[in-house]
């Protein structure tokens, strides 16, 4: 019976064994899964974090289309008033060209001025004959 006891617990010690370095290797896989869960959370953790920045860059970017879009439609409106205010005015004629009309208004003035003074005076002068 010695015998059978001894083979019993060789069997039994080398379950024992297998038992043992099966819960190290499961151990081993389980300290590597855990380190791949941290390696993932953090990975995760900083593409949230990107996430979030790149949704308020977005928000920031619609609320700047919205404004230019707005300060388009200001423009525009302004730009049509103009162009419907110079419709409705007479073109505009220059400063000088008006002074230079006036200037040789009045040297033809001046000049018919002097001969309208000599030519009644030379017919009321041939009346008087």
């Amino acid at each position: 019976m010695s015998e059978g006891m001894t083979r019993e617990k060789l069997r039994m010690l080398k379950r024992i064994m297998l038992l043992v370095a099966e819960g190290l290797e499961l151990s081993a896989q389980l300290q590597f899964l855990d380190q791949q869960n941290l390696i993932l959370s953090l990975e995760n953790k900083a593409l949230k974090q990107r996430l979030d920045c790149l949704v308020h860059e977005h928000l920031v970017k619609c609320l700047q289309h919205e404004t230019l879009g707005q300060e388009v439609a200001r423009l525009q409106t302004l730009y049509h008033r103009q162009q419907q205010q110079q419709q409705q005015q007479p073109p505009p004629t220059h400063r000088r060209s008006k002074s230079r009309d006036l200037d040789s208004q009045f040297a033809n003035l001046s000049l018919k001025g002097n001969e309208s003074s000599s030519g009644p005076d030379e017919k009321v002068y041939h009346r008087r004959r």
